[in-house]
């Protein structure tokens, strides 16, 4: 009866995944994560997160594929609590509520697009961020965007100048 049980949650969890938040986002994508498949980590969010992930697709992502003209690879954006500790989160991390994503980006010089876009974004629609960062990490660049999605209090903060300055230094 066990093994039953085991098997219809993992069909009902693989139904769930292919769902789609917007026209080019899914459950998947915004949730999945190696360490959930090496440690068993059930990385459903509750219904809070659910919303505010549909908004940060809809209203950041959707965007930013539009301008691109192509995908957006999305490298980590939902964590449980279990989640977030086994990547060695903060504790404080938006990705905890539903409120960031990690970008992937090529090079350099796509991430300080990322960036400028969502700057731009900003000013045109009003719909700002609390962080918005380029990093390079082990094997490629990637942008981590958090938006305030509890109570709207933006800080704004990113380091698309300092990124800008440190590719004219030929870095």
């Amino acid at each position: 009866m066990r093994q039953l049980v085991s098997t219809q949650n993992k069909q009902q969890r693989a139904l769930w995944l292919e769902g789609r938040l917007t026209e080019h986002f899914t459950w998947r994508e915004m949730t999945w994560s190696p360490k959930c498949e090496q440690r068993g980590i059930d990385n459903r969010p509750d219904e809070d997160a659910k919303q505010r992930l549909q908004r940060l697709c809809r209203d950041y992502l959707e965007p930013l594929r539009a301008a691109r003209g192509r995908a957006v690879i999305v490298n980590s954006a939902y964590r449980t609590p279990q989640l977030n500790a086994a990547v060695e989160g903060s504790r404080h991390s938006w990705h905890l509520l539903g409120c960031a994503v990690d970008i992937s980006c090529a090079t350099m010089g796509e991430a300080v697009n990322t960036l400028t876009f969502f700057r731009k974004h900003y000013v045109l629609t009003g719909r700002g961020y609390d962080e918005c960062y380029a990093k390079k990490g082990r094997q490629a660049w990637y942008v981590h965007l958090a938006v305030d999605l509890v109570d709207g209090s933006n800080r704004l903060r990113d380091n698309v100048d300092a990124i800008r300055d440190f590719g004219k230094l030929g870095n």
